[in-house]
């Protein structure tokens, strides 16, 4: 019975280390493929290779959002992983749930009750 328990874990040790082992030769190849250097803009708290300010000539290589008059790029309609990227650059309207910036309401003076335009 002790001799099968010691098979066992050592086949499951053996199997994560097989599996760690493939994750980092699978993850590193398609980094470098991505040219990817950094996985994760802490600043901005998203995906290094869609962080728009830290790569301001992604904004003109996306285009407009077509939907919604702002830069693609910048569109956290489309795209909600950039809300905590406003939210750093302190660019945000908690009133109306958009960028600041981009806030036709409180550019037209429509604040919510109790709001202060900045």
């Amino acid at each position: 019975m002790k001799k099968n328990i010691v098979i066992a874990v050592l086949l499951m040790v053996i199997g994560a280390g097989g599996a760690v082992i493939y994750l980092r030769i699978t993850r590193t190849s398609s980094d470098a493929e991505k040219g990817c250097t950094s996985d994760f803009c802490a600043g901005h708290q998203i995906a290094e290779k869609d962080c728009p300010w830290c790569d301001p000539s992604m904004v003109e290589r996306k285009g407009m959002c077509s939907e919604h008059g702002v830069p693609e790029a910048l569109c956290s309609r489309c795209n909600p992983a950039l809300i905590v990227g406003f939210k750093a650059e302190n660019d945000w309207c908690a009133g109306h749930a958009v960028p600041e910036s981009q806030c036709d309401l409180c550019k037209g003076g429509d604040l919510p009750p109790g709001e202060i335009s900045r």
